[in-house]
C-alpha cells in the first residue's frame, strides 16, 4: 500500500508541477500578447496626432481618454516615454515607472530593444514589457516588430506596459488544490484496492502459515483455495495441499510400520517364547530328576522338536529378511516347470507317505520353459505343499495341476504358467483370505504348534518371492471343500 501511495505521489506531483509550468507560460504569454496588441493601438494613436517624430505630452492631450480608456478595460498601466527617456504620459493607475527601470534599461530600449520582465515582489506581481517606437518615412510611428523594415531604426520613444499577474497566482493554487484533491482521492483509492488486494494474498498464506504450525502438532490440515486468488497463490496453495497430504500418507505409513515392527517383535518373541520355555523346562527336569533313559530320551525328543522349530523359524526370517532387501538380486535361470514340481515332490515325499496322502499331477503338455530363481519357486513350492499336507486328512488327496497361459505385457506377448495346489483341508473362512498373507498370522488364535505345525511367516514368503518375480499369487477356498493356491509367473 505504501509503495502505490508513493507511486501515487510522485505521479501526481510530476503531473501538477509540468501542468502548472504550461499553464503559466501560457498566461505570460496571453499577457504578453495582450500588452503588445494594446502597444500596438497605442503606437496607431500616437501615430495619427504626432508629426515629426516629437513625442511630447502636450502633443498627447487629445488621445489621453482614449489610452486611459484601453488601460482600465485591459487592467494594464501605460505609459509613453520620448527619444530622450523621459516619461511624457502616464495613464492614472500608473506609478512611477522609472523605479523599475533602470537607466542601462532605457538606453537599451532606446538603441531599438525590446525588454520584458517579471517584477515578483512580496505584496505584487507584474509584467513589464517596453516596446520602442519606430518613425517610418511618411511620418507614421510604428511599434518595432519581427516584420519591422531593417532600414528604420530612428527611435522616437517607447511604449511601457505594466500588468498584474494576480490571476496566475490564483490559477496555481486552484492547480494546487485539485493536485491535492486528486491526491486524497487516490489514496482512499489505493487504500481500498491495497486492503482488498492484501486480504486475497495474506489470507491463503495466513491459513498456509496455520496449517504448517498445526503440522508441528502433528494435525495435518489442507488450505483452502479462493477462486479470486492470483495464479501464483493457488500454486502454493495446491503444493501445500499435495505437501500436506503426502506427508500425510508417509506419517500414516510411518505408523503403519511402527505397528507392524511392534506387532513383528511382539510375534517373534511370542513364538520364541514356547520352544525355549518349553527346552528350559525339560532341561530343568532333566538336572532335577533323577530319570530313566527311556525317560530322558522322551524329554530329549520333545527338546529337538522345539530346537528344529526354532530352527525353521530363524530360516523363515533370514529368507523375509533378504527378501525385504530391495537390492538383493534372484539368481534366475532357465528352466523346465515340470522340474521344478519334480524337485518338490522328491523333498515333500517322506510328509506325503507320513499321512498317506495320494498326489495326482496334472502337468500340461508343452509347457513353455521359464526364467526364474530356482530355490526360490522351490520354497514357494515347499510352503505351499507342506501347508497342504498339515490342512490334507489322513489319505487324503492333493492336486498339483501346471498349465501354460499367454498374457499381454507392455504390448507383447509374454508365455506364463500357473501353478496350483489343491488340498482337501478345513478351508478358509472368507473374512480370513485377505490375512493369511500378513507375518505370523495364524487362523487359530491359540497360535499352538501342535494344531500348526508352522510359524505363520511361510505364506509371506511365498508372496514376496512371487512379487519378486513379477508374478501373482491368490487363494480360493470353500469352507470344508479344501483350499487352491495358485501363482503365475
Amino acid at each position: 500500500m505504501l509503495s502505490n501511495l508513493l507511486i501515487i505521489l510522485i505521479s501526481l506531483a510530476v503531473i501538477g508541477i509540468m501542468f502548472g509550468y504550461l499553464v503559466q507560460n501560457y498566461y505570460f504569454g496571453l499577457k504578453e500578447w495582450e500588452a503588445t496588441t494594446n502597444s500596438q493601438r497605442i503606437a496607431k494613436l500616437v501615430s495619427e496626432n504626432i508629426s515629426g517624430g516629437n513625442i511630447e505630452s502636450d502633443n498627447l492631450i487629445k488621445d489621453a481618454d482614449k489610452i486611459t480608456t484601453i488601460s482600465r478595460s485591459s487592467n494594464m498601466d501605460i505609459g509613453l516615454m520620448n527619444e530622450k527617456g523621459e516619461m511624457v504620459f502616464n495613464a492614472p493607475t500608473i506609478e512611477d515607472f522609472n523605479l523599475t527601470l533602470e537607466q542601462t534599461e532605457i538606453d537599451h530600449v532606446l538603441q531599438g530593444n525590446t525588454i520584458t520582465k517579471k517584477i515578483m515582489g512580496p505584496e505584487y506581481r507584474n509584467l513589464l514589457m517596453v516596446l520602442p517606437l519606430l518613425e517610418t518615412k511618411n511620418d507614421d510611428i510604428i511599434l518595432m516588430g519581427p516584420q519591422t523594415p531593417e532600414d528604420l531604426t530612428n527611435v522616437v520613444g517607447a511604449v511601457i506596459v505594466q500588468t498584474p499577474l494576480g490571476g496566475i497566482t490564483a490559477t496555481i493554487n486552484n492547480i494546487i488544490r485539485l493536485v491535492l484533491l486528486s491526491f486524497l482521492v487516490a489514496i482512499a483509492a489505493a487504500i481500498f484496492l491495497s486492503v482488498s488486494f492484501t486480504k486475497r494474498v495474506t489470507k491463503p498464506l495466513k491459513d498456509i502459515q496455520s496449517s504448517a504450525l498445526k503440522i508441528a502438532e502433528g494435525k495435518f490440515q489442507e488450505v483452502f483455495v479462493p477462486e479470486n486468488s492470483s495464479d501464483e497463490i493457488k500454486h502454493l496453495a495446491y503444493t501445500f495441499n499435495y505437501a500436506v497430504n503426502q506427508i500425510n500418507e508417509t506419517m500414516k505409513k510411518r505408523k503403519k510400520l511402527e505397528k507392524m515392527s511392534k506387532k513383528f517383535v511382539a510375534n517373534v518373541s511370542h513364538e520364541f517364547r514356547a520352544p525355549l520355555t518349553s527346552i528350559k523346562g525339560f532341561l530343568e527336569i532333566i538336572n532335577e530328576r533323577d530319570l530313566s533313559i527311556n525317560e530322558i530320551k522322551e524329554c530329549t525328543k520333545i527338546m529337538y522338536k522345539d530346537a528344529e522349530y526354532l530352527e525353521h523359524l530363524l530360516t523363515d526370517l533370514l529368507s523375509l529378511g533378504q527378501l525385504e532387501v530391495k537390492k538383493t538380486p534372484l539368481n534366475r535361470e532357465s528352466t523346465s516347470p515340470d522340474i521344478l514340481v519334480s524337485r518338490a515332490v522328491k523333498t515333500m515325499q517322506n510328509k506325503f507317505n507320513g499321512k498317506q496322502i495320494r498326489l495326482n499331477l496334472k502337468l500340461a503338455e508343452n509347457l513353455p520353459t521359464i526364467y526364474v530363481d530356482i530355490n526360490r519357486i522351490h520354497q514357494v513350492l515347499i510352503n505351499l505343499l507342506d501347508n497342504a499336507i498339515i490342512y490334507s486328512p489322513e489319505g487324503g488327496n492333493i492336486t498339483i495341476e501346471v498349465v501354460p497361459l499367454v498374457s499381454q505385457k507392455n504390448s507383447k506377448l509374454k508365455n506364463e504358467v500357473k501353478f496350483s495346489i489343491t488340498d482337501q483341508g478345513p478351508g478358509i473362512p472368507p473374512e480370513e483370505l485377505d490375512n493369511i498373507w500378513q507375518r505370523f498370522y495364524k487362523i487359530d488364535s491359540a497360535r499352538t504348534r501342535e494344531q500348526k505345525n508352522g510359524s505363520g511367516l511361510g505364506l509371506a514368503i511365498v508372496k514376496d518371492i512371487i512379487l519378486k518375480h513379477g508374478g501373482n499369487v491368490k487363494v480360493n477356498s470353500i469352507p470344508g471343500s479344501g483350499s487352491t493356491f495358485s501363482f503365475t509367473i
